[in-house]
């Protein structure tokens, strides 16, 4: 039962909500500890809200779920979780998630409750509009940035919010070829329906594109600078570009499953990569000054 709870709530998909401290990195705040203790909270309440809509997900779509060939086997959709157990976890995390974000300020409240609704409008209306549903997966990237922004008071970024916009867009497109490649046309969600695997790699790899042109202006640019204390802050653009690049590899690799998180999850190289950006950001940051 535990390890069905657990799958519902897709602990393995908080990796997302870490974009939560992104601000608390690029604002020079990574050793105050009320700031980045501000930003823990906030990450815990964006897992338990991102769970919440997985569970209402999950009850929205049970009957489309139950005749997708990996979807299946869901806990919700194979009946090893009840509805109306699903209901009563669906309402603990909303109102967790909404107890943790309110003790710091209004507008943390207002990213998390937006977020809900946000996919609430997703779950009825939008994930059945081209575009229009990836735009809205985007978005919500958009609101855990902003969060953690407001949590450690600083100033939203413009150029930070469009690099995680286009970066979270390459990731749903991604998602949306894995899905292309798995279900056939006639069981495909209406939002697929108009897409075929060459335009979906055109979009994957515009996205990509758009991501990694944000992030280059992002640290060349003169407030960017200012606010770093360097004018290195470019360096980090190599491990970041590395890491986008090996994005697309898997993203082309028939053999994985249908959700990227996976596949990013268990590929070392990527990993690795990861712990080179972070590398060449803390040397930038507090050493070459």
């Amino acid at each position: 039962m535990i390890k069905d709870i657990l799958k519902t709530l897709k602990v393995n998909h908080y990796i997302k909500n870490l974009v939560v401290f992104i601000p608390l990195i690029f604002s020079m705040n990574v050793f105050n500890v009320e700031k980045i203790t501000g930003c823990i909270y906030m990450f815990a309440a964006f897992c338990l809200i991102s769970s919440a809509v997985y569970v209402m997900n999950d009850l929205a779509d049970i009957e489309q779920d139950r005749k997708h060939p990996v979807k299946c086997n869901r806990p919700i959709a194979s009946g090893r979780i009840s509805k109306r157990f699903a209901g009563f976890l669906l309402v603990m995390l909303v109102c967790l998630s909404l107890a943790i974000s309110l003790h710091f300020n209004i507008l943390c409240a207002v990213s998390v409750i937006s977020y809900f609704v946000l996919n609430i409008c997703y779950s009825l209306w939008f994930k059945k509009v081209v575009l229009i549903d990836v735009a809205c997966i985007a978005t919500g990237f958009i609101l855990r940035i902003l969060a953690g922004c407001y949590v450690i008071s600083v100033v939203p970024s413009p150029l930070v919010v469009l690099m995680t916009f286009f970066l979270s867009m390459f990731f749903t497109f991604s998602k949306r070829k894995m899905e292309l490649q798995l279900v056939d046309m006639n069981n495909r969600r209406s939002a697929l329906k108009d897409f075929d695997i060459n335009i979906i790699n055109q979009f994957v790899a515009i996205n990509a594109i758009l991501a990694i042109s944000f992030y280059f202006t992002y640290v060349l640019d003169a407030v960017t600078i200012e606010r770093a204390g360097t004018r290195y802050l470019y360096l980090t653009a190599i491990p970041f570009t590395l890491i986008v690049f090996q994005l697309l590899l898997l993203v082309n690799n028939k053999e994985v499953q249908d959700d990227p998180i996976i596949f990013i999850e268990r590929n070392v190289k990527l990993k690795y990569l990861t712990l080179f950006y972070f590398i060449v950001l803390f040397i930038v940051m507090f050493y070459l000054k």
